[in-house]
């Protein structure tokens, strides 16, 4: 079904004024060159025009509580987890993700899970690489092992 093309506020606010004027339904159709089922729904509105209440679920929490949510997230520098354990509130880790992101000023960005480097970490290990890229053959004899599920990897028999 076609979307009926709607009037702007200007053409409405010229209905009210030609009814006021006296004339009727089928006259300001012609005049403004619209349907009367068009003319009719402007006149019979009570508030012409203006914006559906928002349909779906309300939100559950106040402002009050956004409030908080966004404080805690940009002076304490607390993850969105740690947040929600640390609400009195009953509310889930999205609830507060989504609120940060609504909040416009704050940029929710995931936290590394290491520290970087520092410079002399870095140093050290480069100067260890160029150490041992000389090694050649001496790293068929290394036994390189996976302590993450306890197997080992033997590279002296390759």
């Amino acid at each position: 079904m076609p979307n009926a093309s709607k009037f702007s506020n200007e053409k409405v606010s010229k209905v009210l004024h030609l009814k006021l004027l006296g004339k009727t339904v089928k006259e300001i159709s012609k005049l403004l060159n619209r349907s009367k089922s068009m003319i009719y729904r402007v006149l019979t509105r009570k508030t012409p025009y203006e914006p559906k209440p928002r349909s779906g679920r309300q939100r559950v929490r106040d402002i009050r509580n956004d409030r908080w949510i966004k404080r805690m997230a940009s002076s304490q520098r607390m993850s969105v987890r740690e947040i929600t354990r640390a609400s009195r509130l009953q509310i889930s880790k999205n609830t507060v993700h989504r609120r940060i992101i609504e909040s416009g000023y704050l940029i929710h960005a995931k936290m590394s899970r290491r520290l970087p480097l520092s410079k002399l970490q870095i140093s050290k290990r480069l100067q260890w690489a160029r150490n041992h890229m000389s090694y050649g053959d001496k790293w068929m004899a290394i036994l390189f092992s996976d302590e993450k599920n306890g197997t080992s990897m033997d590279l002296t028999g390759i």
